[in-house]
């Protein structure tokens, strides 16, 4: 009797141990809101929609302690909408979906589907509104968040590492050996038949310090190739913010040059030029600056926000304030207010105006 009991003992102590190596969390946001959204010449819109504050998401990641210092890491993220439950990114894990290893002295490796550094590292830097509140996000004018390199800013095929951070620095670089660009998901025979990236970046966060610098460059192939002109997109990002206590200042700069995406971006009536002759209009670099502030105001925050870019031509404002009923639940609501040069005809190239007022909640479980 004496021997059974000391060898539960000793199982339950083996039990106790595994899962004290290793956890599996889930986790998500549930965000949905009332929008107005008013496009110049059209009529307005009115509508509950899900992720206005932030995407509507669930997940889960975990890890096991493996020993030495070293962890096994994964992480499987799912978008949704909240207003008619219905999957975001055309996938099961759209979000992120990799395995990799991490070490609180070598770093952290990555492999599978994550995002490029300049939505990870650079929008919350940037601009006071990061990548949420719908048109008012930095993603309007920075050219990370396009299909040039990843769709949605979202990476294929990849693999990344990260460093430790050293004195407040931490560097990273990413490569993916299929983007996903264009619908395409798979890597295929021949390196020349796939659209590959390659992304660098480094960010420094010290007190109320934080800068950061991220480089990607899209190496494409195939028809997106010759549709680019056999140009390569790139993207620079550079920014830094400030928090003073009283108020937090951001600033940032985005440098895109050979950007795919403006082929018939502008496309907005059956009347406009052809494709070609909007590309031969809107081809070639685009520079993209943004300055914000964001301030403690009761229990929230109130943020404000200008962004502006050269060839695009785009140029705005947004405002919001977010308001915390918990550690986990938030109201919030906000405006903005952008002008974007189009063809409405082939004579006509002009300012056509986009407005949003909406008020949400968000609930983080």
């Amino acid at each position: 009797m004496k021997k059974t009991l000391l060898a539960a003992a000793l199982l339950a102590g083996f039990a106790g141990a595994a899962n004290a190596q290793s956890n599996v969390t889930l986790y998500g946001i549930a965000d949905i809101g009332f929008q107005n959204e008013k496009t110049e010449g059209q009529s307005s819109r009115s509508a509950l929609d899900s992720g206005l504050g932030a995407q509507s998401r669930w997940g889960i990641r975990g890890s096991e302690d493996i020993g030495n210092g070293l962890k096994a890491i994964f992480q499987l993220e799912s978008g949704f909408q909240l207003d008619d439950g219905a999957s975001t990114q055309g996938r099961l894990f759209g979000r992120y979906a990799f395995v990799g290893l991490e070490s609180a002295r070598a770093g952290r490796l990555t492999l599978g589907r994550t995002t490029n550094l300049g939505f990870m590292w650079a929008a919350g830097i940037v601009n006071p509104f990061g990548l949420s509140y719908s048109r008012s996000a930095v993603s309007t004018t920075f050219g990370y968040n396009t299909g040039d390199f990843g769709a949605g800013s979202r990476v294929n095929n990849s693999a990344y590492y990260y460093s430790p951070v050293i004195a407040g620095f931490q560097g990273a670089v990413g490569y993916s050996f299929q983007t996903g660009t264009a619908g395409a998901e798979q890597e295929v025979a021949g390196n020349g038949n796939n659209n590959r990236m390659l992304d660098v970046g480094l960010k420094y966060e010290n007190g109320p310090l934080k800068g950061v610098a991220t480089y990607s460059y899209a190496n494409l192939s195939g028809p997106l190739e010759a549709a680019n002109g056999g140009e390569k997109p790139q993207n620079l990002i550079v920014g830094a913010s400030y928090d003073f206590g009283v108020v937090a200042a951001y600033a940032g700069w985005s440098h895109m040059k050979n950007p795919l995406n403006n082929v018939g971006a502008n496309l907005v009536t059956s009347g406009v030029p052809s494709a070609a002759n909007q590309f031969a209009n809107l081809y070639g670099n685009d520079n993209a600056y943004t300055l914000g502030l964001s301030a403690p105001l009761g229990a929230g925050k109130v943020m404000a926000a200008y962004q502006y870019t050269t060839k695009s031509e785009i140029d705005g404002y947004s405002v919001g304030y977010v308001y915390d009923l918990s550690k986990r639940t938030n109201v919030y609501v906000f405006f903005n207010d952008y002008d974007q040069r189009q063809f409405r005809s082939r004579t006509d190239y002009s300012d056509l105006s986009k407005r949003q007022l909406a008020f949400g909640l968000q609930h983080k479980f």
